[in-house]
């Protein structure tokens, strides 16, 4: 595949007639600079013995430049120029946030607790010339807007039959507005603003019968939704799922088909909806599961077995949910024998993971067209046996 772009590369500036110095591929920051400066406070109110409220408050500002260029066999910005051929870019943001939680100790051993909060990641600009294609069409693209959550959470946190169980559970909804997701067009990465809702609920079981047993579970569930809001599939531009109007150039393919923005032709592609789209790398269920058995020495050393077992929904890994998007389902078991000195101060394990000796795929991102919109993925990793010895000073 890389072979196959340097020899593209070599035969366009070979017919064009580019120069030497100008032969370069390079998506270039310098300089970049961040100042930054924010003031804080939490204010605590015992109301009773059982009942604590929390407020607090933050206010932050931000301040982002530098300079950068993108050079594509002289397609773009010219490395030849006096300043290299850089641009300035720059930005400043400022937000106040806070959050409100209150918790009440139902008894002893259960605790409830909610949380309002509202966060913010501040904005920026994206790696990406000023003379881009990508401009030519949405110049608004050249930045990217803050991120803000607004986020409610209540949950449950609890110990049961003489305190040898455990129990916590926790409900969220997370409200995103302008959540700042990542894509690969024309060589560049833009960071695209977009809304979007989270919901879900997580359990975590711990159970102590005796002295030896340990039992434990992790439960999740999540369900992820985009709110409106469009995108260019760059695998997909003319979104029909063909090659129909569609034709290759020097930096990326293009559209020359009906539905280009006005006074740009041919453009990038068209773009899709997104409402209703699952968010990425958000599995719908997950569950992970563990028991060990601790062995007491003579010598007061202690030796446990454990196992553990992962396995996680499916899910996709783009924003436009397609069937090339998607991850399957997959799963893991991994076990541990574990000697530990009569002091804890030092242990000795021996582990082994991906005892099935699977091979499932448990992520993936796609390429650029350059490299022919390569899906590069990512494998667990085969079985593994290892020792490890530990010491604590």
């Amino acid at each position: 595949m890389y072979n196959g772009l340097i020899e593209k590369v070599a035969f366009v500036r070979l017919i064009l007639g580019i120069p030497p110095e100008q032969r370069l591929f390079d998506n270039d920051t310098s300089d970049y600079t961040l100042e930054t400066w924010a003031m804080f406070g939490e204010v605590y109110w015992q109301v009773s013995d059982s009942l604590l409220l929390t407020l607090g408050l933050r206010y932050s500002e931000e301040e982002k430049s530098s300079k950068q260029r993108s050079i594509y066999l002289g397609f773009l910005d010219d490395p030849t120029a006096p300043d290299g051929g850089y641009e300035d870019f720059g930005g400043e943001w400022e937000e106040p946030t806070g959050k409100f939680n209150i918790t009440w100790d139902v008894a002893d051993d259960v605790m409830t607790y909610l949380t309002l909060s509202r966060s913010y990641k501040s904005g920026g600009f994206n790696p990406i010339s000023a003379s881009s294609p990508v401009l030519a069409e949405d110049a608004s693209l050249a930045e990217f807007d803050p991120e803000y959550i607004n986020a409610f959470e209540v949950g449950l946190k609890s110990r049961f039959f003489d305190q040898t169980l455990q129990s916590n559970i926790s409900y969220f909804y997370y409200d995103y507005e302008g959540l700042q997701i990542s894509t690969i067009n024309n060589q560049t990465a833009l960071n695209l603003n977009y809304d979007a809702t989270i919901q879900g609920i997580e359990a975590e079981f711990v159970w102590v019968p005796t002295d030896n047993w340990r039992f434990s579970s992790n439960l999740a569930w999540l369900d992820s939704a985009m709110d409106g809001g469009s995108s260019l599939d760059t695998a997909d531009i003319n979104t029909l799922g063909t090659t129909e109007n569609i034709i290759s150039s020097p930096n990326s393919n293009v559209y020359v088909g009906a539905g280009c923005p006005e006074g740009v032709f041919p453009c990038s592609g068209l773009v899709k909806s997104l409402d209703g789209n699952e968010m990425p790398n958000a599995p719908n269920f997950s569950v992970n599961l563990g028991v060990s058995y601790g062995f007491y020495l003579e010598s007061g050393m202690e030796l446990i077995a454990a196992t553990n077992y992962y396995w996680q929904d499916e899910f996709y890994t783009r924003i436009f949910n397609t069937g090339n998007d998607t991850v399957e389902e997959w799963d893991v078991w991994n076990a541990t024998l574990t000697l530990y000195s009569a002091q804890r101060n030092w242990f000795a394990e021996l582990w082994g993971r991906n005892l099935l000796d699977d091979d499932h795929i448990t992520g993936q991102y796609l390429g650029d067209q350059n490299v022919g919109l390569a899906t590069n993925q990512f494998l667990l990793e085969p079985r593994t046996y290892g020792v490890s010895l530990g010491y604590n000073f």
